[in-house]
C-alpha cells in the first residue's frame, strides 16, 4: 500500500469517493473485461464503462447478491465467470458454505486488512497470534498476510489446543492477537488456569459480536486493548474501528452503499440496510456486491481524523428483517436498545395486528420488579432506534423460552 492510498483515510470522502469511481471504471474498461460472466451481467443490464460517471451512476450497475454466487459458480465452474485469470495462476482457491468457491490472486495485498490493523495499534515488530483456521476458509491466510505486510511476525495458531497456544504464546512473547472476542478470553481463562503468562496487550477481533461488557473486561481485567472489523470471505476488509472504539470506518479501499433491502435505494444516514460494497481487485469482479448484512451509517466526523463515514454495527442478515408498519426491524437493533439495561434478562419483541394495524409490545424478564421509569426509558431507545413506537411490559420469569426468537411475528394474514 502506498503512502497516497495509506492518505485516502484522511482525506475528504467527497474526494475518496471520485478515487474510488476513477479506479472502477479503470477496472471496468480494463482488467475487468477478461471476466466474461461479469460483461454478461452489464450486457444484460444494457449499461457499459461509459455509464459510470459519478457515484451516484454506479446505481445504474447490476446488484451481485451473495446468495447467487453458489447457482452461478455452479453454472459456469468454478466461479461463474466473474475472475480475470485463469484458475491456475491464483494464489489459492477457498471453499465456503454454500458452497461458495473464493478466488486468492497474486496482489501485494489482496485482502487490504491493512489500515485496520495500523487503527487498532499493530506495528512492525509486533508478534501477532493469529487464531483463524488455514483450512478451506481464507480467514487464516487473509490477517497474516495483513500482519506480514506491516512488518509483524506470525503465529498460524488456528483454533483450538487452547493449553499448547497459551504456552506457545507466552514463550514467544505475543503481543497481539487476531481472532474471535470469545476465543481471546478462553485463552485468557486457560492462562490464568495454567499459570502462563502472556503479553497480549492488543487485539483485532472479528466475525463475532463483541460485547461491549467483553470489551471492558478485556480492557480493565487484562490491559488489552480490543478493536474490531467487519468483512466478508469474498471481499475482505471493508470498515473497522479507530482507537475511538465509536463504529467502523469504511476503508477506501471499496465503495459502501447502504440500500434498502426492497428496493434497493440508499437508505437515510442512521437507518438500516443492507450492505453493498464494490472492491478496487483487479482479479474479481465484485461490482456492487451485495453482502447479505445489514448495518446503518454514521456520517458524522470521527475524532480520529478519519474522514469516512462509520458503520454503526452489524445488525444481523437481510433474511432476519421483520417488516413492522412499513419500516424494517432487525433483532440486532433490539439487542442494540435493549442490551445495556443491566437488570432485564430476557426480552422479547411480539408482533400482533389488530383492526389493520401492527402492535409491537417489547416483553422483558426480570429478577426484580423493574420501576416504570426504566420500562419508560427500555421504550424511548427502542423507539429512537427504530422510529416506532412501541409499548414495554414485564412478564413472570420462564415466559421467554431460552431458544425464543428476538422477534415473535404473531400477525394473521387473511
Amino acid at each position: 500500500m502506498t503512502n497516497t492510498e495509506r492518505d485516502l483515510e484522511y482525506q475528504p470522502y467527497s474526494d475518496v469517493l471520485e478515487h474510488q469511481i476513477r479506479k472502477i471504471r479503470e477496472l471496468m474498461a480494463g482488467e475487468w473485461q477478461k471476466a466474461p460472466g461479469f460483461l454478461r451481467r452489464l450486457e444484460e443490464t444494457g449499461v457499459t464503462t461509459d455509464d459510470l460517471t459519478t457515484p451516484e451512476s454506479i446505481r445504474k450497475f447490476p446488484i451481485l447478491n451473495k446468495s447467487e454466487l453458489p447457482a452461478l459458480q455452479a453454472a459456469d465452474p468454478p466461479f461463474g465467470g466473474l475472475i480475470t485469470v485463469p484458475v491456475g495462476e491464483l494464489r489459492r482457491i477457498y471453499s465456503s458454505p454454500g458452497p461458495i468457491y473464493d478466488p486468492d490472486g497474486h496482489l501485494p495485498s489482496y485482502y487490504r486488512w491493512e489500515r485496520a490493523f495500523s487503527a487498532a495499534g499493530f506495528r512492525e515488530g509486533d508478534v501477532i497470534l493469529n487464531c483463524f483456521a488455514y483450512h478451506l476458509t481464507p480467514a487464516g491466510a487473509m490477517f497474516e498476510e495483513a500482519g506480514n505486510n506491516l512488518g509483524c511476525a506470525v503465529i498460524p495458531a488456528g483454533i483450538g489446543n487452547t493449553e499448547i497456544q497459551v504456552s506457545v504464546a507466552a514463550h514467544l512473547g505475543a503481543n497481539a492477537y487476531v481472532g474471535l472476542p470469545s476465543y481471546l478470553k478462553v485463552l485468557l481463562d486457560k492462562a490464568q488456569e495454567t499459570g502462563e503468562k502472556m503479553a497480549i496487550k492488543k487485539a483485532f477481533v472479528i466475525a463475532e459480536k463483541l460485547p461491549e461488557t467483553l470489551r471492558s473486561q478485556f480492557q480493565n481485567a487484562y490491559g488489552i486493548q480490543v478493536r474490531q472489523g467487519y468483512g466478508t470471505a469474498e471481499v475482505g476488509a471493508i470498515a473497522y474501528e479507530c482507537g475511538e472504539a465509536a463504529g467502523m470506518h469504511f476503508d477506501p479501499s471499496v465503495l459502501v452503499e447502504i440500500l434498502h433491502p426492497d428496493s434497493r435505494e440508499p437508505v437515510e444516514s442512521g437507518s438500516p440496510g443492507e450492505v453493498v460494497v464494490t472492491v478496487m481487485n483487479p482479479i474479481n469482479t465484485l461490482l456492487r456486491f451485495a453482502t447479505g448484512d445489514i448495518s446503518a451509517m454514521d456520517p458524522e466526523l470521527c475524532p480520529c481524523g478519519r474522514k469516512s463515514p462509520r458503520l454503526t454495527g452489524i445488525l444481523g442478515r437481510v433474511d432476519q428483517v421483520t417488516k413492522v408498519r412499513g419500516l424494517f426491524v432487525h433483532p440486532g437493533q433490539l439487542e442494540q436498545a435493549v442490551s445495556p439495561f443491566e437488570n432485564v434478562e430476557k426480552f422479547r419483541a411480539v408482533i400482533v395486528r389488530e383492526r389493520a394495524m401492527d402492535d409491537m409490545t417489547i416483553e422483558v424478564e426480570s429478577k426484580q420488579t423493574l420501576p416504570a421509569h426504566t420500562l419508560e426509558d427500555i421504550g424511548e431507545k427502542v423507539k429512537n432506534l427504530l422510529k416506532l413506537g412501541i409499548s414495554v411490559i414485564q412478564v413472570e420469569r420462564g415466559t421467554i423460552a431460552d431458544d425464543q426468537p428476538l422477534i415473535d411475528d404473531r400477525r394473521k394474514w387473511e
